[in-house]
């Protein structure tokens, strides 16, 4: 409700001063208390993003260190089954022991 002053003319709020200025405080700290809430709430999603981030970016490490295990795995599996050939053991035992046969002559040649 507004009352017009008898000095001025102008309208004045019926309220007295000192309510109206602690009422708006108030509103003020409540504004305050709302924005720092937020400003929190973003922070803790930011920071949620960058460990989601973080945590992809590991997991696909692993998933390549795991691909890269597979196929060493597999390539040695691949050497288990031939040395199980005794013809493939032969040819390694030449190559790389220098074995020969009981008999054979060797004939190395210089370059």
């Amino acid at each position: 409700m507004k009352a017009k002053n008898r000095t001025g003319g102008k309208e004045v709020s019926d309220f007295p001063r000192q309510y109206r200025e602690t009422n708006y405080g108030s509103y003020r700290l409540v504004s305050a208390v709302g924005i720092l809430v937020i400003v929190a709430l973003l922070l803790m999603i930011g920071a949620q993003y960058v460990k989601q981030c973080l945590v992809k970016d590991e997991l696909a490490e692993y998933e390549s260190r795991i691909d890269k295990l597979e196929i060493r795995r597999d390539t040695l599996e691949e050497e288990i089954e031939r040395l199980q050939d005794p013809g493939y053991l032969e040819v390694m035992a030449r190559d790389r022991l220098g074995l020969v046969k009981p008999g054979e002559v060797i004939f190395q040649l210089e370059d």
